[in-house]
Parts: structure tokens; C-alpha cells; sequence
């Protein structure tokens, strides 16, 4: 926890001291907490907007001086930290530099300065199934959808940590960690409740803004993304493409494709049925209509269509 506070918000005072600047009442209660014993603290200044009003915290942990060298040799330290210590390090590291969105995303987000620094910590969270986006003057390493929210159960699954920031989250400047505990809160559903299987392949079903369809099925290695190419067009099914997408080889079929194939239809809307029922259940109105515009492009028997 120390080192993710001090490779982010965090840094080493002239004088060897851990210390940190911020605005938000949470970060500066964590960072006593993590640093326990004397602490300096000095109001550098008020933020005063129209809705809100802010403290400038300086603080130095005044019990660890020396006790840290600079951020290389804590970045080549990180690095080598067991996996039960790697993940609360991975949290302090995205409650400094990175984010939590309602969309159900984890981000960090690095300068090229930083990359560099980071080349060991980096490997451990490309295992961890985050993938680089690399956006010119910055670099965002990203894990979205049921990937995001296995990894918010693993940062908290430690009761302590997981009640401290339950009891942060409670702060008004905390939204950051709010959605964090929103994470955590989500149940992720079954992959298999929303593919079908094609000549032996499972291929999931998207609907996207506007109504429309497609069958896909991504790997990692063009070879293997080749392979089922070529198996599905071996099927019959000759509409099938193959595109790269981000740092993915995605084999896709699109509505048109699917139409001419009347028990690929079937197959999809039985799907399509089924998310529509999850979406009216969980109360999602937007996620519903586009469902219902996808089944009504796909010809679903009305029946199916609640």
C-alpha cells in the first residue's frame, strides 16, 4: 500500500521523508493510516468553488525518514511483491493515478516518463488483464466490463481493506471509491448465458446503440483467430470476417450474415430473448429498447418479444 501511494499522489521529501499533497479529505486520512505514528501535516491553501470547499494538505510521515529511496528501486520493489501483496498495492496505485467509471471500467493512467519506470509493475498488470491504449501524450492501461469487476472483488476481498474503504467512501470528496463499492456490488453473470455455439464455437451476442447484431469470438494470437476463421467458413458459414481489433484478432458475423441462416436466427433470438428479460427485470429501459430494436431487425417471432 505504501508503495502504490508513493509511485502516485506519493513522493520522498528532500529531507527522506514519505510525503503528499492533495485536496481530498480521504487520500489524506489514508496516508496516515498507511503510515502510522507522527505525522506533519500543513494547509497550504483553500479551494472555495461554488458548490464546494477544499483544503491544500501537505503531509510528511515523520517516523520513515529514509526508510524509502527514490521511485526506481520502489517501482523495481513493487514489481516483485507476492500476489496477496500485489493487489493492494494495485489499489493504492489506481486510488493515486487512475479511475473507476460507472461504465464499469479500471484505468491507470501513465506519462512516458513513467512507463518506463514501471516496466516490471506493468508485465504483472497485463496478467491481470489490462490492456494498453495509447491515447500520444499519455498511455491508459484499462480493464473493463466482468474483467474490472473480478479484479475490484480481489482488491477487497481483505475485510480490513474492504471496510476501510467502505467507511472512506462515506466522505463527500470519496466517488472515486464509491464506485469502486458499486463494483464490487455487481454480480457478474455467466459468459455462456449470452453466446451461441457455431460448428463447435461459442460466439458471443452484441447488440450495440443501434439495434444491430453480431456474433463474435476473440483471441489473442492471430493463428488461433485463423483457426476458427476457417472453421466456421468449412461450416458453411462463408460470411465470416476476421479483423484486429485494439490488441485482438475478432471473428465476427454481422446481422446480414446472420439472416441467412434460419437456425443461426433461432439460436440468437432465444439470446436476444433472454437479455431482454434480464434488462426489464434489472430495470435497464435503455439496454431493453435496444434488445427490442435488434429482435425486431431480426425478424424474432413476435412472441419472443415482450
Amino acid at each position: 500500500m505504501q508503495y502504490g501511494l508513493l509511485l502516485t499522489d506519493g513522493a520522498i521529501h528532500e529531507e527522506g521523508y514519505p510525503e503528499m499533497n492533495t485536496n481530498r479529505l480521504w487520500q489524506a486520512i489514508v496516508f496516515t493510516l498507511i503510515f502510522p505514528g507522527r505525522t506533519y501535516m500543513n494547509i497550504n491553501g483553500i479551494n472555495i468553488n461554488n458548490d464546494d470547499i477544499s483544503i491544500k494538505w501537505n503531509l510528511k510521515a515523520m517516523d520513515y525518514k529514509d526508510k524509502f529511496e527514490d521511485k526506481t528501486i520502489i517501482a523495481e520493489e513493487a514489481s516483485k511483491l507476492s500476489n496477496e501483496e500485489f493487489l493492494p498495492f494495485i489499489l493504492f496505485l489506481i486510488l493515486g493515478d487512475g479511475y473507476v467509471t460507472n461504465k464499469n471500467a479500471i484505468g491507470l493512467t501513465l506519462g512516458n516518463s513513467k512507463h518506463e519506470l514501471w516496466s516490471g509493475i506493468i508485465k504483472r498488470l497485463e496478467n491481470l488483464r489490462f490492456r494498453m491504449y495509447d491515447e500520444k501524450h499519455k498511455i491508459v492501461y484499462m480493464v473493463m466490463s466482468s474483467k474490472a469487476i473480478e479484479l475490484a472483488k480481489k482488491m477487497l476481498s481483505d475485510p480490513t481493506i474492504k471496510a476501510l474503504i467502505e467507511n472512506l467512501s462515506k466522505l463527500p470528496d470519496a466517488d472515486k471509491l464509491r464506485r469502486l463499492i458499486r463494483l464490487i456490488n455487481i454480480t457478474i453473470k455467466p459468459r455462456d448465458r449470452s453466446s451461441v455455439e457455431i460448428a463447435g464455437i461459442k460466439m458471443s451476442v452484441f447488440v450495440n446503440d443501434d439495434g444491430f447484431v453480431e456474433l463474435k469470438v476473440g483471441r489473442k494470437e492471430y493463428e488461433e483467430a485463423r483457426t476458427i476463421l476457417e472453421r466456421l467458413k468449412g461450416a458453411g458459414y462463408e460470411e465470416v470476417e476476421l479483423s484486429k481489433w485494439i490488441d485482438r484478432y475478432v471473428v465476427y458475423m454481422g446481422m446480414n450474415a446472420i439472416r441467412k441462416y434460419p437456425e443461426l436466427v433461432a439460436k440468437v433470438c432465444e439470446i436476444l430473448k433472454r437479455m431482454l428479460e434480464e434488462a426489464i427485470n434489472e430495470g435497464n429501459e435503455r439496454r431493453a429498447k435496444k434488445i427490442t430494436k435488434a429482435m425486431t431487425n431480426l425478424n424474432c417471432p413476435p412472441a419472443q418479444i415482450c
